[in-house]
């Protein structure tokens, strides 16, 4: 008798925590169509219609192309909100024909990503980038 309480027990407690964080998954999701090829860490992506969705309670985003499905997790810190209501923007930082996504934004809430080592090697190169604001629809 106790052994199938402590087994129901264990079955609930690892179904709990395998299942939790896929409620998280659909917190907050953007849509753009961007224009340009740009990067993500160390993930490059085509022009095209990606969707942005907040994941791990706002530490990380998943950024994924709409057409081909390409994605990437990257992890995020606190960034500004957007400053026109009923805007949600995503940020591109430009140096020459490269572009690096920087930061994302709605109304409540906004993320910002750390530069990577490539984006940092051409930081060294260039006196200041150009940003770039992309309009992105939230669901």
């Amino acid at each position: 008798m106790k052994t199938s309480l402590i087994v129901r027990t264990l079955v609930t407690l690892g179904l709990s925590a395998v299942l939790s964080p896929v409620a998280l998954l659909a917190q907050v999701q953007l849509n753009a169509k961007i224009p340009f090829a740009f990067t993500v860490g160390t993930k490059s992506f085509a022009p095209g219609d990606y969707s942005v969705n907040q994941l791990s309670e706002g530490r990380a985003l998943l950024i994924r192309n709409h057409k081909d499905g390409t994605s990437v997790i990257t992890m995020v810190m606190p960034g500004e909100e957007s400053k026109k209501a009923g805007t949600a923007v995503m940020v591109f930082k430009q140096y020459g024909n490269q572009y690096f996504l920087s930061a994302v934004s709605e109304d409540s809430r906004g993320w910002r990503l750390l530069p990577s080592r490539a984006e940092k090697e051409l930081i060294a190169k260039v006196t200041a980038p150009q940003p770039v604001v992309v309009a992105a629809a939230s669901k």
